[in-house]
């Protein structure tokens, strides 16, 4: 899946969807679909909300990589509202769902004070956690083939 997205100089670019995964909301009530997309010139990569099983609004636009990592970096007390400058004036609901998503990859952990707060875990990128999540369910998923076992005496 392709996404056109307008970059900084006005031109529009075609971000490709690699990757997409699940995992729950902060809440625990609802389960949030996430694509990990790459961009067609410099190969980084980027975060988007695809859905919500809870049914809020948030915003499905591209959320970079590079601009993830800046905001993480070195920080222990991370909430949702430190991700709404990813996506300004759009859905508050996007910058807790792009925390459970970043929590899940394993870029965030839950701060051992505060567990209302998150902190990033020191030496990691959204890019390694990205391709880590990948390669795992890549090879999880082996061959894509699944074998058939049929019962006896059905024909």
């Amino acid at each position: 899946m392709t996404e056109e997205v307008e970059s900084s100089d006005g031109h529009v670019v075609v971000i490709e969807s690699v990757w997409t995964g699940e995992c729950p909301s902060l809440s625990g009530r609802s389960s949030l679909t996430f694509a990990i997309g790459r961009h067609p010139v410099d190969a980084s990569l980027g975060l988007r909300i695809v859905a919500n099983s809870g049914g809020g609004m948030f915003c499905d636009e591209w959320a970079e990589g590079r601009r993830i990592d800046e905001i993480v970096r070195g920080k222990s007390e991370l909430i949702a509202q430190s991700f709404s400058v990813l996506h300004p004036g759009r859905s508050v609901n996007t910058g807790g769902f792009v925390l459970a998503v970043l929590k899940h990859l394993g870029l965030l952990r839950i701060s051992s004070e505060n567990s209302r707060l998150h902190e990033h875990i020191p030496s990691t990128t959204f890019e390694q956690v990205a391709l880590s999540a990948m390669s795992q369910t890549s090879s999880e998923m082996g061959s894509g083939r699944k074998t058939l076992k049929l019962k006896k005496g059905v024909n």
